[in-house]
């Protein structure tokens, strides 16, 4: 009988390129354009709907793309954790004790 190696299968999500998170990203963009079109189209008519929305999701998408290109699915989360975290201090000064330099130190 013939023996097949287990191999990991990517289950991620893939959108033009996206994947991770940024998928639900795009997904939610359409959702809030298909939204934000119907009300605009219901309020003002067809043409500032279409002038309004369209350009806007297209720039959201590319904005999204380039952040895929830029970081890549697993780096988009990472930055955004990053972001989280705390600030550390760095000292730009070197600290001198009194007992090293054999010197008062001077203010």
């Amino acid at each position: 009988m013939k023996s097949y190696p287990v191999k990991k299968v990517d289950t991620r999500l893939y959108i033009k390129g996206l994947s991770g998170s940024l998928v639900f990203r795009a997904l939610y963009g359409i959702l809030a354009a298909f939204f934000g079109f119907s009300g605009i189209y219901i309020l003002w008519g067809v043409f500032p709907a279409v002038l309004l929305v369209v350009p806007m999701f297209f720039t959201y998408l590319y904005r999204l793309h380039k952040i895929q290109a830029k970081y890549g699915p697993e780096g988009w989360d990472k930055k955004r954790t990053a972001r989280k975290l705390p600030q550390f201090i760095s000292c730009k000064r070197r600290i001198k004790c009194a007992h090293q330099t054999l010197q008062p130190l001077k203010p």
